[in-house]
């Protein structure tokens, strides 16, 4: 049965591609592509590449290279760069960075941190941070809990993201940083970034799609594509962050998207990188487990406010059009992601083999339709 319905395009709060350094996994065309598809129109590009997008000639790089594609890429520069210096914030924005990045861990040094946050201020740049303290962080691969204990897997404990907020969010307050935390995954975490948003910090929040949809007994069976970071949590966990997108503590939902390739990928589960793709399945999931295993049953203005207005309004953009920026979805369809349809070019994808529903079927740009590439 035909159901189509046309949405406001969506944007993703942070993805990471892998151009320049590791084109296997993942190219700037094949990431806009997989977005695109995905029914985004806007990406946050995480800047942990290699060489790193820490100068405004990578910057305008990947501006360049993203070109002409139906999906606008916003890159997000390094914080630091190698030993320890400050990127050179104010250059970086003038070639159109939206913000920095410290990356999945605060730095080690609090001195440090605090010298982000205040040039980040004076050079008018977001922040962005998974608020997780590096050292225990560093040794772990999954959450640490019952299942990392019987399976025999270190664990990363919860205690990673509320320390890491304990030593953030003081800073945050001192130096009037705007911050926008990547990733938030405890039960601890939410109830912190809930409390700062009611003291009046400028911060904001996204959560990873599959840190709603599952949590750590999904590696029960040792699967890498459920190994990413920050972990999969416990259930009181996951339920903690529906609640704290229901009342607004979490701003947006993101794809988590990273991409590594398979000879990469498929290693022994302790030495096989965090990660998995998501761009062109996040929403057909979320909307697929709609109401099930748990999750509230919920409307399309809200899927619409956490992954379209939410995000743009973190990045300063007004919201979208969908007549002008748009994607018409098939909501009376099924499809099923495999290694030989994704238009990513790696196949980390928890959801290969599983029937999702909408379909995206089609694009609208500036009032016309456009079949989707």
């Amino acid at each position: 049965m035909n159901d189509r319905r046309l949405l406001p395009s969506f944007c993703d709060i942070g993805c990471a591609f892998g151009e320049p350094g590791s084109e296997q996994a993942e190219t700037i065309k094949s990431g806009l592509r997989a977005a695109t598809r995905g029914g985004f129109s806007v990406v946050a590009l995480e800047p942990f590449t290699d060489p790193p997008i820490d100068t405004d000639a990578q910057v305008q790089l990947v501006l360049t290279r993203a070109a002409g594609a139906q999906c606008q890429i916003l890159p997000v520069a390094s914080a630091a760069r190698e030993k320890g210096t400050l990127s050179e914030m104010t250059l970086l924005k003038e070639a159109g960075a939206v913000g920095v990045s410290l990356g999945d861990t605060l730095p080690r040094s609090v001195a440090f941190l605090r010298s982000v946050l205040e040039y980040a201020t004076q050079s008018g740049l977001t922040v962005f941070v998974h608020p997780s303290e590096a050292t225990l962080s560093d040794e772990g691969w999954v959450h640490e809990g019952e299942v990392s204990e019987r399976l025999g897997l270190r664990g990363i404990p919860e205690d990673s993201e509320e320390i890491g907020l304990g030593m953030l969010l003081p800073l945050v307050r001192r130096t009037g940083a705007r911050v926008h935390l990547s990733r938030i995954s405890t039960l601890p975490g939410v109830g912190m970034v809930r409390a700062a948003k009611a003291a009046g910090l400028s911060i904001t929040a996204d959560v990873g799609f599959r840190h709603l949809l599952r949590d750590h007994r999904a590696i029960q069976s040792f699967d890498v594509n459920h190994k990413v970071f920050p972990p999969l949590r416990g259930q009181e966990d996951r339920m903690s962050l529906w609640e704290g997108l229901m009342d607004g503590t979490i701003d947006a939902i993101c794809s988590m998207h990273r991409p590594v390739s398979a000879e990469v990928k498929n290693a022994e589960f302790a030495t096989s990188p965090y990660g998995a793709i998501g761009l062109e399945t996040c929403f057909a999931a979320l909307v697929t487990e709609n109401g099930k295993n748990g999750n509230p049953e919920v409307g399309l203005s809200h899927w619409t406010n956490w992954l379209s207005i939410g995000p743009r309004r973190i990045l300063g953009l007004s919201p979208a059009n969908p007549d002008h920026e748009g994607t018409w979805w098939d909501f009376g369809s099924s499809w099923t992601p495999s290694e030989t349809t994704l238009a990513s070019r790696s196949r980390n994808c928890p959801e290969i083999g599983q029937i999702l529903s909408p379909t995206p079927v089609a694009l609208r740009r500036n009032g016309h339709d456009i079949l989707m590439p």
